[in-house]
Formats: structure tokens, sequence, C-alpha cells
């Protein structure tokens, strides 16, 4: 499944009380997805990775309780969970994530399917906030040969929403967009949308997932600082030697390749010629050339995004914004009804203050007029 289709599931498996098992490779944002959904609704976040986590860590230590005279062994509560209480008594709704759980120790993996499958933990149940029980959602990796991984009988899966994630490079830009995350890194990306998750064919070759992107693209922020002879190294580190050195090439050239710098400079420079928007817009055309497609709405939701806290400005104008209606009026039909639709559909408050932009809706007539021939 589309990783951007997720949130909606784990919000109805909240309601019908069910756990759920995230599947899929590794780096690819199952955890971030399921932080995103617990900060979106403002529920309680608690993460265990089982992958490197003692039973000790999971369930408390044993200690002894006079009881009546009796001597009784008990088991502490752990802290992560008594901060889920302390959250709970607070009104917040709690989600445990059991990360990395068929990597995790034999005894440690027993304990956490008690609290997939009991929500508790020897004598300590998971907090239950307005009669809605703490929700449980487990990630894996799967079990393809790739991976160290204990396997999971049916009747064990048959207690799970199980959802296999696919790899889902237009919602990871999407995602690095609104993030900040460097625009060599993107721009490789939309050229090379097959490598966002990459398996080199020798097995003790480092490869490449939307994780390490992420994290190779600070390093990118930095490159000005850092010693130029550094850079290969530092790419090839974080994503292997044959796709480091690919990437480390489209990183030399990239100043060759038209940004959204060049654009706005650009349109600039040709709007004080002649005050029209149509015009532009050819102009634009022809200095692009032959760009792709995906690299022009990679530029026109770059543009949008950034931009539009200030659609909802009563003290701006269009011509405020004239790299983005540049490029809406240099697209190809089928490509401007797509960003359109797209920005309509996700963005609806900030599609209409942006359209409503012009003054005498002229330019929100042409741009109407054309998605719609």
């Amino acid at each position: 499944m589309n990783i951007s289709k997720i949130k909606p599931i784990l919000e109805a498996a909240k309601l019908a009380d069910d756990s759920v098992l995230l599947e899929g490779l590794h780096g690819i944002g199952k955890s971030e997805i399921v932080k995103q959904y617990t900060d979106e609704n403002g529920y309680f976040y608690t993460v265990l990775f089982l992958s490197h986590q003692e039973v000790g860590d999971l369930i408390g230590i044993p200690v002894t309780k006079e009881v009546q005279d009796e001597s009784l062994t008990i088991w502490s509560k752990p802290i992560w969970l008594q901060r889920m209480d302390v959250a709970a008594a607070n009104g917040k709704h709690c989600v445990l994530l059991l990360d990395e759980l068929n990597r995790a120790q034999a005894d440690v993996l027993n304990s956490a399917l008690q609290l997939v499958l009991e929500r508790q933990i020897h004598e300590h149940f998971l907090p239950t906030v307005n009669g809605i029980r703490t929700q449980v959602i487990a990630c894996t990796n799967p079990g393809d040969g790739d991976y160290h991984v204990h396997s999971f009988d049916p009747a064990l899966l048959d207690r799970f929403l199980k959802i296999d994630v696919e790899v889902d490079p237009e919602s990871w830009l999407e995602w690095a967009r609104k993030n900040n995350v460097n625009e060599i890194v993107r721009a490789f990306i939309v050229d090379n949308m097959t490598k966002l998750h990459f398996t080199p064919d020798n097995a003790d070759e480092v490869g490449a997932s939307p994780r390490s992107w992420t994290k190779l693209a600070k390093f990118v922020d930095l490159f000005d600082t850092i010693p130029s002879e550094l850079h290969l190294n530092i790419i090839r580190g974080k994503i292997g030697s044959a796709l480091g050195s690919e990437f480390y090439l489209f990183c030399e050239n990239y100043d060759s390749n038209i940004s959204i710098s060049d654009i706005e400079k650009f349109v600039k420079k040709e709007f004080k010629k002649e005050k029209d928007f149509g015009l532009l817009g050819e102009k634009l055309k022809d200095y692009i050339g032959e760009m792709e497609s995906i690299t022009k709405l990679e530029h026109a939701n770059t543009l949008f995004d950034r931009d539009k806290e200030k659609f909802l400005e009563d003290s701006t104008k269009n011509t405020d914004f004239l790299a983005l209606y540049g490029m809406l009026y240099s697209f190809e039909i089928e490509t401007l009804t797509s960003f359109l639709k797209d920005k309509k559909a996700n963005e609806k408050e900030y599609f209409y203050a942006f359209m409503k932009k012009d003054s005498d809706r002229e330019l929100a007539r042409k741009i109407k007029s054309k998605a719609n021939a």
C-alpha cells in the first residue's frame, strides 16, 4: 500500500480496537508515518525498538513484596508504561509502536506479543481513555532473505490488521519539499524514482532508502563548509559506491540544470518587458526547453508550498508569485490539470486564495479556462 494512505487506516483501526502490523522494507517511513499520525491527532506516542532491547527493558524487573505475612514476587512497572499512564491520566489517547517486532530476541518477542494480544504485561495493563484502549502498532521487515527475522504463523497474524507498505517516491518527495530536504537530493530522486530504495547486487555493499537519502541531504546542505575532497566519501558512505558515484556526478553537474532560482530570475526580467502572464508562460516554456513534466511539477509544488501562507495575506498580489504563475502558464494542459486538481483536493484553502489573487480575476479565468479546455 502507498504509505500516504496509511494514516486513515490507523485511525479506523483505533476505533475498531484492532492492532496493526505494518510490514515493508527498512527505511521507507513506517515508523515515521505512525509518528505523524500521533502528532496530527494529539495522541501520546511511545516507541519500543525491540531489536536491541532486553526483556527487562520491556517488562520491568521482579521485586518482592510482603502481603499478609507472605513474600510475593511482583514485577515493577517499566518506565515507558508509567509515562503512558501519566498521559492517559491527563486524557490523552495512547499509541504504542513495537518497532522491528520480528527482529526481537525470543523472550522479548514473547513479552511483546502479550501486549498485542492482551494489552497487558504481567499484571500491568495498558491504559484506556474514554473507553478506548491503547492502540498497538507493530512494524516488521519482510522475511525475504535479506533480513534475519522471525516468521509469524497465520494464527498470530490473524490478531493483526496487516498492511504491506510499499516504497512511494511521490509521497516522499511531497514530504521532502515540506521539510526542506536539500533540493539536489530531491532533483536526483525526481530523475531516478526507482533509486529512492536501492539494494545493490553485493550484499556487503551499503544500499539506499528514503531514510538514508534524508540523512545524506543534511550532509549536502553542509557541502559548502566540508572540504570538496570528502564529498564523494560521504556520499558513498550513505548510499553505497555505485549509486554514490552516480549521485556525486549529478551534484557536480547540478549547476547546469535550471533551478527554481534561475526561473525566478528569468520571469522577473521578462515580465518587466511586457506585463502579460500568457506571454511570460510561453517565454518560460522556451527557456526550460525539454525539462521533464515531473521536474516541472516538482518546481511548481516547491514554489506553491514555499509561498502558500502568503496567499492568505491581503497585502499580496499576483505579481508576488511570478515564478509560480509563469510555471503554470508554461505547462502542457495535462500537467496543469494534474497540478490544479491536486491542490484543489489537498490544499483547498490555499488553492482558492491563490486563484483569487488577481484583482480583476482575469488570471484566474485564464488558468481555469486552460485547465478545462
